[in-house]
Parts: C-alpha cells; sequence; structure tokens
C-alpha cells in the first residue's frame, strides 16, 4: 500500500511540475506588452556627432558583417539598422579597433611592438612580441575612449609617471595591460547581473550610450512578466541614417589604414572590413624578422583579439557571450 501511495504521489507530482510549466511558458508568451517600435513614431533628434566606436555599432552591416543566425554560440548580436545576427566576439574586437586606429590618425596615441618572450598561452602561444601603446595627446570624447582615458591615468599613477621628458619609458603600456584596465572601468558603470562576458560587456556598453543619446530607446516593460523577457530596443531609424556620410568617412579612413600598414593578404582585403578578426595571419604570432617589419595593422588586429580571448578564458565558465 505505502508503494502505491508513492507512485501515485509521484505521478501526481510530476503532472502538476509539468502543467506548471505550460502554464508558465503560456503566460509569458501571452503577456501583453507595451507599444511595439512600429507604433511609436516621434523620437528626439540626437545632437552632436557619432564617435567611431558609435558608429561601427549603429552601422554593423559595414563595419562588422552579420553571420547566419545558425552560426556558432558567439552569434548573439543584432545589427540595429537591419535586425540581423552579430557576431558579439568579431563586434567587440572592431569596437576596440576602431577607436585606436582614429586616435593613432589623429596622433593621440602612438603604437610600437617590442620583443616579449613567449607565454605559451593560447590564442597565440609562441607569440615573440607584443604591441605597446602611448598617449601622446588627450583622447577624443566616445564611450570607450572616455574609459581608455581614464585607464591611463591610473596606469601612469600606479606608476608615478610625471612629465614624458623624465618617464618616456614609462609611457608605453602592452595593450593587454590597457584593455584589461579599461574593461575594468567600463564594468563599473555595469550592474553586476547584467554583465555578459567580455565581449557582451563592451557591446553593451556602447549600446547604453547610444539610448542615453537617443539613437536607441528602450521600450517600457509595464508587466513583472515583461521584465523576465530580454529588453526591446526602438531603433531611431531617421536619426542614424542621417549619420551614413560619416559612416563612409570612417570606413573610408580605416581602408586607408589597412592600405598603408597592413600585409600584402590584408592590403587585398582593405576594403572589406567586415572580416572576422582571426583573418591576421597566425604566421606572423611566430615572426622572427625585424620587428619593424611587422605589419602594424594586422599586429594590431591580432593583439586586440588576443587580449580580449585571454580575458574572456579567465572568466568563469569562459566568459559568457
Amino acid at each position: 500500500m505505502a508503494i502505491a501511495i508513492a507512485v501515485i504521489l509521484g505521478v501526481v507530482g510530476i503532472f502538476i511540475l509539468w502543467y506548471g510549466q505550460r502554464l508558465w511558458q503560456s503566460l509569458i508568451a501571452g503577456a501583453p506588452r507595451g507599444k511595439s517600435a512600429e507604433e511609436i513614431i516621434e523620437l528626439p533628434t540626437p545632437r552632436g556627432s557619432l564617435a567611431p566606436d558609435e558608429t561601427v555599432f549603429l552601422f554593423a552591416e559595414q563595419f562588422v558583417g552579420t553571420v547566419s543566425a545558425e552560426g556558432s554560440g558567439h552569434t548573439t548580436g543584432t545589427a540595429p539598422l537591419s535586425g540581423e545576427p552579430v557576431s558579439i566576439r568579431d563586434e567587440a574586437n572592431r569596437l576596440i579597433y576602431v577607436v585606436l586606429v582614429d586616435q593613432y590618425q589623429e596622433d593621440r596615441l602612438q603604437l610600437r611592438i617590442v620583443g616579449r618572450d613567449p607565454t605559451m598561452m593560447p590564442p597565440f602561444p609562441h607569440k615573440a612580441w607584443e604591441l605597446q601603446v602611448q598617449r601622446s595627446d588627450a583622447l577624443t570624447s566616445s564611450p570607450l575612449l572616455d574609459c581608455l582615458n581614464v585607464s591611463f591615468n591610473m596606469i601612469y599613477k600606479q606608476r608615478g609617471v610625471g612629465t614624458a621628458e623624465g618617464d618616456s619609458e614609462a609611457l608605453w603600456i602592452s595593450l593587454d595591460e590597457l584593455l584589461e584596465q579599461t574593461l575594468k572601468v567600463a564594468r563599473a558603470e555595469i550592474s553586476f547581473w547584467k554583465r555578459e562576458g567580455v565581449y557582451g560587456d563592451l557591446c553593451n556598453y556602447i549600446e547604453e550610450a547610444l539610448v542615453a543619446r537617443g539613437y536607441l530607446r528602450e521600450l517600457p516593460r509595464r508587466t513583472w512578466l515583461e521584465r523576465l523577457r530580454s529588453r526591446e530596443l526602438q531603433v531611431n531609424r531617421e536619426a542614424i541614417e542621417q549619420r551614413q556620410p560619416a559612416a563612409e568617412e570612417l570606413h573610408q579612413r580605416l581602408t586607408e589604414f589597412r592600405r598603408a600598414y597592413g600585409s600584402e593578404q590584408t592590403r587585398q582585403l582593405a576594403d572589406d572590413l567586415t572580416q572576422p578578426q582571426e583573418e591576421a595571419n597566425q604566421e606572423l604570432s611566430e615572426w622572427t624578422d625585424p620587428l619593424d617589419e611587422l605589419p602594424l595593422d594586422d599586429a594590431l588586429r591580432m593583439s586586440i583579439y588576443e587580449t580580449l580571448h585571454s580575458l574572456r578564458q579567465l572568466e568563469p565558465s569562459g566568459g559568457g557571450r
């Protein structure tokens, strides 16, 4: 008798769990939402020009490229204008790349390649060189550049750096140290519960800045069931499309940089900025020729990819997105 009762209770329990799950899913699926993006017509007109990192985020099709929705797990972002899926990994790498190139072209940053001992760590265990950065002038303002400025100040303060004349060598910072500090600065403004790993946090940081400026608008979630869903953003399409000339100008500047400082393979692909970051020839990680002959563009892209990849591997479960 006791066994029969236990079996009956077990069956009843399983049925209750199954029914409760179905009920919960139906409630979430059928919960009323706020007005859809199509129903909201009037949006504020953002003022001021777009920064390079903001431009790359909004015009992801031109600078990052879209991928198949059936692709690998890192495909979790969305291009604002087209709504197509974007690789968060490639987007994060491109955001860092564009602000560094922009400031290098403005003579606000200096870049150099120096020798180092191989780390024996992935993704390039035998790479015997590193890229270093020096701030030669105050950086212009953008979401990521503001974080970079703070990072320079913090690292220089830790080193006790004074004037450039007296501390010229101490002004050079390895790119991995600089980007690690930059990520910390950005995350200081991100709630712990909203963190999504290295790639996701960098992209979300730019997204939040664009929401604040009015290029994107977060739709209200009025009920507690709506809050369980991921947030929905309305795209200020008209305002973004008005910035198309600026996107084209930035695209041209990046193309010129790749043609001037890239390897032969990079120069051949200079017009297409949507190639994934691994396009950097991995043979460069074992470069044995004089370091001043190492293509700067390839070295920069490889160094950014290596740094973000390494930071991601240090996080629990590989760092999420």
